[in-house]
């Protein structure tokens, strides 16, 4: 992320009065900057904030300016490819199905947990685990796998391309706090949807993975091509000590 992110401690909201500016020349575009101070005067913004404001779209290139030289008019055009507007416009398209996907998600979750309860019931009471197994539902289970962390892994990838976009086409400070903050806040709403029986889930992963990576095959294709797959075992290493730090009290 841009090293001036880390060292500001109050992420910027998106300003309002640009807001306004911007709605008021979609609807009018063409408009001349007097006509937008005068519309934005109406609003409560003196003139020299709202041509503060204007230079500042214009330089983001979220506006055009297109300056009719004989007659000196600036007119102003939204620019409809500007990237801020185009990225911030997809996380709030993403927030609004991260917002529909809550309540199934949190449906699935609870049917996990009385499934996990009433498992932990009948081990503590020393049922055979074959009369176990009957409990475990391979439909919930189907859910959980192909509903809830498919929805995921897409929330996920779908926030680091657009990540990547941000670093490279926006170079606004404060467009680049906007839009980070904006993806913290849609982080925040999906990791509460996300199962909680975390220590389980990395375990289950880290078995396939030592699993994975002891097949002769594999070991000999990327020894050929040379990928050290060895290496996944510092990060086998890193998840470890995250689930003693963190998952440590998970049941």
């Amino acid at each position: 992320m841009h090293g001036s992110m880390l060292t500001s401690r109050v992420p910027y909201e998106e300003d309002m009065r640009e807001v306004e500016i911007i709605k008021f020349i979609k609807q009018n575009p063409g408009s001349t900057t007097n006509q937008v101070v005068k519309y934005m005067g109406k609003n409560g913004s003196s003139k020299v904030t709202t041509l503060k404001k204007i230079n500042d779209l214009i330089e983001d290139k979220r506006i055009r300016d297109e300056h009719n030289k004989p007659n000196g008019f600036h007119k102003l055009f939204y620019d409809d490819n500007n990237d801020f507007d185009l990225i911030n416009n997809q996380l709030t398209k993403i927030e609004k199905t991260v917002d529909v996907m809550d309540k199934p998600l949190r449906k699935i979750q609870r049917l996990l947990e009385d499934q996990q309860k009433e498992l932990l019931r009948l081990t503590d009471e020393k049922v055979p685990l074959e009369q176990r197994r009957k409990l475990v539902s391979e439909e919930l289970y189907s859910l959980q796998i192909d509903y809830q962390f498919t929805y995921l892994h897409m929330i996920d990838i779908m926030f680091h391309v657009l990540s990547l976009h941000i670093d490279e086409r926006i170079h606004s400070d404060k467009d680049l706090q906007i839009l980070y903050t904006k993806i913290i806040k849609l982080m925040r709403k999906v990791s509460k949807q996300f199962p909680r029986n975390a220590k389980f889930t990395l375990d289950g992963i880290i078995n396939y993975l030592g699993e994975f990576t002891s097949k002769k095959d594999i070991r000999v294709y990327a020894q050929k091509h040379n990928i050290n797959i060895n290496l996944i075992s510092d990060v086998i290493d890193t998840v470890e000590n995250f689930k003693n730090e963190f998952l440590v009290k998970e049941h």
